[in-house]
């Protein structure tokens, strides 16, 4: 008896530390998106969450881009916000003393365990969606604020590549401390074998740059009237794509506004499509055998899980607005998968330590259970539930964005590739324009909003 109600505590105890699953709380927030209907008790709830600072990043960024996408651009800044504070608090300004406790739980049980710190990109689209909120509410003092510091982020992008590589290689360094370690850490070439195989389907790149947020930021300038400001970062996509005549065609449009030429009846349509959903994060198991007792050249085998991308369908995978096709500015994909690759030794050798911990730890009671093999199966449990990877992430990102800008004659008209027509509408010609239209699938309906001014 006693033996079952020690095995039924340990099981209360997987019940209590993971009651909803990520993968379920990530597609809860996709579809909810997808709807763009907001539920003020939803709302209240993500609020609630917030306020009792229950995973903040993970809430502020998912609840924020939802009510964005529905409209309520407050409530979107509010979670927004929040996610911000929380980066520059929980995540940037975290003492060693805490950031040494998490990395030795989370080897020795799991990173899930902990909130979610979340990635480079993310934080400087929070800045740049907060930007287009401000805009849509006319509140363009604020929306500069925000586009500069995209922009500071892009800026410091190379020194937090480089500080992550210095974090991979302590994490290894931590590993080698292990007396097994040679031998254990054979079994990282399989998982270097899948992940070789992974970054064949995406292009990424050695610098981290996201060209969107700087796109849109010179639209934000070009629209606040500062053109000057508008055609030099604009340059900056020009240089990085020299022979894209696209690109060259909006650079034109940059300099003349910034040369003070231009014939009072001439204004644009700025076309911003994102389009399909990016990738998601998901995990797959290797079952390894580790090395755990050197002299006698015993090993156990153990499940473990890794992090993976997933890559998913775009929607329409491009619009025309009055016969003018959009032009793919940024792969958020490849965006992703760059960050996620400079990552990755460091993730390799955590769950490879991970692994080790747990396997040393099954065996260890397995030898010396005192309840006839409920307490290992129970121990077995535990472990195998706690070895999971951390799939949170900002779902509702695009697949990719694409731009298309076009002189103004006071009506739009969206088409799909196949020419139907998806939407009409009326914008004062005397005005410059940003038509945002956001499709997740090709099910539902597209989202769309303009900004005059």
């Amino acid at each position: 008896m006693y033996h079952k109600h020690l095995l039924s505590g340990l099981l209360l105890v997987l019940v209590f530390s993971g009651c909803v699953s990520q993968k379920s709380a990530n597609l809860n927030y996709e579809k909810a998106m997808e709807i763009g209907v907001c539920d003020q008790n939803i709302i209240n709830e993500k609020k609630a969450l917030v306020e009792k600072k229950d995973d903040v990043i993970y809430t502020g960024v998912n609840a924020g881009l939802m009510t964005r996408n529905c409209g309520d651009y407050n409530a979107s800044n509010y979670f927004f916000d929040a996610a911000e504070e929380s980066y520059k608090v929980d995540v940037d300004l975290e003492d060693t003393g805490s950031k040494v406790g998490k990395t030795v739980v989370g080897t020795v049980l799991s990173d899930t365990l902990f909130d979610y710190d979340g990635s480079l990109y993310e934080r400087i689209m929070v800045n740049v969606y907060k930007g287009l909120n401000f805009m849509s509410l006319n509140d363009f003092e604020n929306a500069r604020v925000e586009f500069n510091r995209a922009l500071l982020r892009q800026d410091k992008a190379k020194d937090y590549f480089a500080a992550q590589i210095e974090k991979s290689r302590d994490e290894i360094e931590k590993a080698k401390k292990d007396p097994n370690y040679q031998q254990n850490m054979k079994n990282a070439e399989q998982a270097n074998a899948y992940y070789d195989t992974l970054f064949k389907e995406f292009s990424a790149s050695e610098v981290f740059t996201n060209p969107y947020a700087t796109y849109l930021a010179s639209v934000f300038f070009f629209m606040d009237k500062d053109y000057v400001n508008a055609a030099d970062k604009f340059r900056e996509i020009v240089i990085a794509h020299p022979d894209d005549k696209n690109f060259e065609a909006i650079d034109k449009i940059f300099k003349s506004r910034a040369n003070s030429v231009k014939n009072n009846n001439e204004n644009y349509i700025f076309l911003i499509y994102e389009d399909g959903m990016g990738v998601e994060k998901d995990s797959f198991n290797l079952t390894i055998p580790f090395l755990i007792d050197f002299q006698k050249n015993q090993f156990a085998s153990t499940s473990i899980s890794f992090p993976t991308l997933k890559k998913r369908l775009p929607s329409y995978g491009m619009l025309s607005v009055n016969g003018v096709q959009t032009h793919e500015i940024a792969n958020f994909d490849n965006i992703i998968a760059t960050e996620f690759k400079t990552e990755l030794p460091g993730i390799i050798a955590q769950t490879i330590a991970q692994g080790i911990v747990k396997t040393v730890i099954n065996a260890a009671v397995a030898k010396n259970d005192p309840t006839g093999g409920f307490l290992s199966i129970g121990v077995s449990l535990i472990t195998a539930y706690v070895t999971k990877s951390d799939i949170r992430s900002w779902t509702g990102l695009p697949k990719t964005a694409q731009v298309a800008v076009l002189k103004n004659d006071g009506k739009f008209e969206l088409r799909t590739p196949d020419n139907v027509l998806l939407q009409t509408g009326e914008i004062d010609k005397n005005k410059d324009a940003i038509v945002f239209v956001r499709s997740f699938n090709a099910q539902s309906a597209p989202q769309i909003k303009i900004i005059q001014r």
